[in-house]
């Protein structure tokens, strides 16, 4: 593991004290899980935006926000993203997910 020092608001830092208090673990794994899940929502939400933008394909923003194929499409659901594909990208689709 490496070390990085960053300042944060008050607001932030008072809630992660919270969150240790609530947990019963220390400072730094909260922080550690946080980033974690931040990070995780951050490759979800730009993979959704390439997609609205038709930039990648559906397969490419499942792999991006390391989630499974089936997954991201429950994702588009979840977050009202409709389902950005045409009958011809879901053939070629279907040809790279049979070739891997």
């Amino acid at each position: 593991m490496i070390t990085i020092s960053a300042r944060i608001d008050k607001e932030i830092a008072e809630e992660i004290e919270r969150i240790v208090k609530k947990k019963g673990v220390d400072r730094s794994a909260v922080i550690r899980e946080l980033l974690k899940i931040g990070i995780q929502e951050f490759k979800l939400r730009e993979a959704l935006e390439l997609v609205r933008e038709r930039r990648i394909t559906v397969w490419k923003a499942a792999e991006i926000a390391g989630l499974s194929y089936r997954e991201m499409l429950e994702k588009f659901r979840e977050h009202n993203v409709p389902f950005p594909i045409t009958e011809e990208e879901l053939a070629r689709e279907l040809e790279e997910i049979s070739s891997e």
